[in-house]
């Protein structure tokens, strides 16, 4: 396996434990002219999700 894949699989990894362990409570995303409230760990997948598309469009 090349070096790329295994930090790859680790950052992966490690998204997943922050998911499983952020599971309570819920935050509020605030926006231009609402507010949304969801489960901190759906928040959390969203800006991960928005960071790897981001990444791979400036690749």
């Amino acid at each position: 396996m090349s070096k790329r894949l295994i930090w790859a699989l680790v950052l992966i990894g490690l998204t997943v434990v922050v998911l499983l362990f952020n599971t309570d409570g819920k935050v509020s995303v605030e926006l231009v002219n609402y507010t949304i409230r969801y489960s901190r760990a759906v928040v959390y997948l969203g800006f991960t999700v928005v960071g790897v598309v981001i990444g791979l469009l400036l690749k």
